[in-house]
């Protein structure tokens, strides 16, 4: 098996003028584009600035999409750019970095003037380059300064034909963007994060000529990714597909962990304490599928498969899923039963499988308006006994839950101070009832 994985990087916009080595070499460098500085906590540098790029994703035929050409103009006080040179500086690229490195100069600039483009269109470059690479300047053969240079591009694809396989679309749920992403991901299921092992679902759509062996959740050590915060239903971060064949559906079911459900709930505690909110986006990456191949294929490009299958997180694109947590009670509270004279009526209810702080009544003489609260009961009572009721005519019951989140921290002054809030489901089935005669 083999995963193939998608290189992001952070970027950080600066429209200001850098500084990129030491004043011997006379050369500073301008951009209006990405770039990232390292700071401490304080601000302050505390390492060499890094030029960077990204490239939105490949299409079928590993064509880059690049947003936009990077452009960085190079001054100088001393020296004639119109002498210099250009390449890119990583053992990696095998010299296929350089032909999207191009120098030029406008009509009419000085010798001191040169405008440099980085673009990484070339179908060969791989997503290796991006790692401690550089631009390297140099007139006479010498190098008189290095760029320190980042950039990211989509993976390949693996060795198998890519229009048979999936993309982000193929996923259940509902469209969503995300600003810090810059990426579109899909949107499956609510969270109640007072619940014990809550669950969400996503379906996946096996297209092309292969079906689905397993699907995996990221199995990388890193504390913040997939498998650190869910399981599938059997325990594990692998689950076969029940429905192998191409073109078929398989859902999957994603168990949230003790640990992770710790973490949303004290970050959601906060949140709505704070400022009122309740329901939060919450994003994770890579849900990989396995694709179920036949032995001894030999692909269109030539290369042979041994039927272990091959694994496909983020060959296309990267996969993002996500789900929205909440504070909020889940589920509606239903009437179960009901006793009734001339004068009163006594309502039962299913109490909800979620921790609840209690439950609010609610009673109209019309079914879809005119709902008064008349009683806010504890979450260990399941009854209530409605008296003083006209004879012979027709109530509406529906039963609200509520919750009192509460969130706890330490004031300046080193003293615990806590915050509550009422936080409310939603309104439950209407009951109809009419007292006798």
């Amino acid at each position: 098996m083999k995963k193939i994985l998608v290189a992001l990087m952070s970027m950080t916009l600066l429209f200001t003028t850098i500084p990129v080595s030491a004043a011997e070499d006379d050369i500073t460098v301008t951009t209006k584009q990405s770039c990232y500085t390292p700071t401490d906590e304080n601000n302050e540098v505390i390492g060499e600035t890094v030029y960077t790029l990204s490239a939105l994703k490949r299409d079928y035929y590993q064509r880059i999409d690049m947003p936009i050409e990077h452009e960085l103009m190079l001054t100088s006080k001393t020296i004639d750019l119109r002498k210099i040179t250009a390449e890119m500086d990583t053992e990696s690229d095998k010299g296929l970095g350089k032909k999207d490195i191009r120098l030029w100069f406008d009509d009419g600039r000085t010798e001191n003037e040169a405008r440099l483009e980085v673009n990484f269109a070339n179908d060969k470059v791989t997503t290796t380059l991006n790692q401690n690479a550089g631009i390297l300047i140099k007139k006479d053969g010498k190098v008189i300064k290095r760029l320190p240079f980042m950039y990211s591009t989509p993976a390949l694809t693996d060795e198998h034909d890519a229009p048979r396989f999936h993309t982000l679309s193929l996923w259940s749920g509902t469209y969503k963007y995300n600003y810090d992403l810059e990426d579109y991901y899909k949107i499956s299921g609510t969270v109640d994060v007072y619940a014990k092992n809550p669950k969400i679902s996503y379906t996946y759509k096996a297209l092309g000529t292969y079906g689905l062996k397993n699907f995996l959740l990221n199995m990388d050590n890193d504390k913040t990714k997939t498998n650190n915060c869910f399981t599938f239903t059997n325990g594990k971060i692998t689950i076969g597909a029940k429905n192998g064949n191409p073109g078929q559906k398989n859902t999957v079911t994603l168990v949230c962990k003790s640990s992770y459900l710790k973490f949303l709930k004290t970050q959601l505690a906060k949140a709505y304490c704070q400022k009122k909110i309740a329901t939060i986006g919450e994003i994770f990456d890579d849900l990989a599928v396995e694709y179920r191949n036949v032995n001894g294929k030999t692909y269109e490009n030539g290369i042979g498969d041994n039927g272990q299958g091959c694994v496909i997180g983020g060959a296309m694109d990267p996969i993002y899923l996500g789900f929205y947590a909440t504070v909020k009670p889940a589920g509606k509270v239903k009437i179960t039963s009901y006793k009734k004279t001339k004068r009163t009526i006594k309502l039962k209810w299913k109490k909800l499988s979620t921790p609840v702080s209690g439950y609010m009544i609610y009673r109209s003489t019309r079914k879809s308006s005119g709902y008064k609260k008349i009683k806010t009961v504890s979450s260990k009572t399941s009854s209530y006994t409605n008296k003083r009721l006209k004879r012979g005519k027709t109530y509406y019951y529906k039963i609200r839950p509520y919750r009192t989140v509460k969130y706890s921290y330490k004031t300046s002054k080193k003293k615990t101070k806590t915050l509550s809030r009422k936080a409310y489901g939603s309104y439950g089935y209407v009951k109809k009832i009419k007292t006798k005669r």
